[in-house]
């Protein structure tokens, strides 16, 4: 049995799920331009190898930024999602999983009130969740999939969600990729919300990557103090994420 600390990560985050713990800035448009700005992270902190077998246990967080710009050029922060989580990855050989227990809450910001006169909805925004992803990689590639369930929420939604998902890129350097993202959620009628990009990975080193994508999203709205809202958009984004022992990521 072997330690190491401060390990690559064994479960590659998906990266066409728009509540990955991944860095970006996405340029959006749907009846109005928009830019979504994340700060995330992931990082496993202790990882046991015994055989093929390999366990990590780690931490991570995510702040996501809704802004939207006036004709003057002064970009309003209108919401802002904040996510911290304790990651358990499980891998041996092409399999791997990743058990995530997490807390989110989300507030609005002062470029809502200030267009809504005051608190646009006093109604709170927290929860606590966990989420059991299993992946299997396929060549170049990998599809994945599971379910997340609310331990505690203060609107009391419907726990239930399932997630489905696959990601293909190629083995090099500066590589072409395309990622899809299926989501449904009991809380929102078990309509479907899916999500893709369509892009251009360029490997910085070994288990890290810069994005350069075309995305979009179409389903109920997942932005927390939004949640439920029906939203479609197209959108330009520039990512990074730690891709680990994702296919090809050296």
């Amino acid at each position: 049995m072997e330690w190491v600390v401060f390990p690559e990560p064994l479960f590659a985050l998906p990266v066409a799920d728009t509540h990955a713990a991944a860095s970006s800035v996405t340029l959006r448009w749907d009846d109005r331009f928009a830019v979504d700005a994340a700060l995330g992270a992931d990082f496993p902190v202790v990882e046991v190898r015994s055989g093929t077998w390999r366990v990590s246990v780690g931490v991570e967080a995510v702040g996501r930024m809704g802004f939207f710009p006036e004709p003057s050029l002064r970009f309003n922060l209108e919401t802002f999602d904040g996510t911290f989580g304790f990651p358990v990855a499980v891998r041996s050989g092409e399999w791997s999983a990743q058990l995530e227990l997490a807390h989110t809450s989300a507030h609005w910001a002062d470029g809502a009130l200030a267009e809504a006169g005051g608190l646009p909805d006093a109604v709170a925004y927290s929860r606590e969740w966990l989420r059991v992803l299993g992946s299997r990689d396929i060549g170049p590639g990998r599809v994945y999939g599971g379910f997340r369930a609310l331990i505690h929420d203060v609107r009391d939604a419907e726990p239930l969600a399932t997630q489905l998902g696959g990601e293909l890129i190629a083995p090099w350097s500066i590589a072409p990729f395309v990622a899809l993202d299926l989501q449904m959620a009991a809380e929102s009628g078990w309509e479907p919300a899916v999500a893709g990009q369509v892009g251009v990975v360029l490997r910085t080193r070994p288990g890290q990557r810069f994005r350069l994508a075309a995305v979009g999203r179409s389903g109920p709205e997942d932005t927390g103090r939004l949640t439920g809202q029906d939203e479609a958009w197209l959108g330009l984004t520039i990512g990074f994420d730690r891709s680990g022992w994702l296919p090809g990521s050296g």
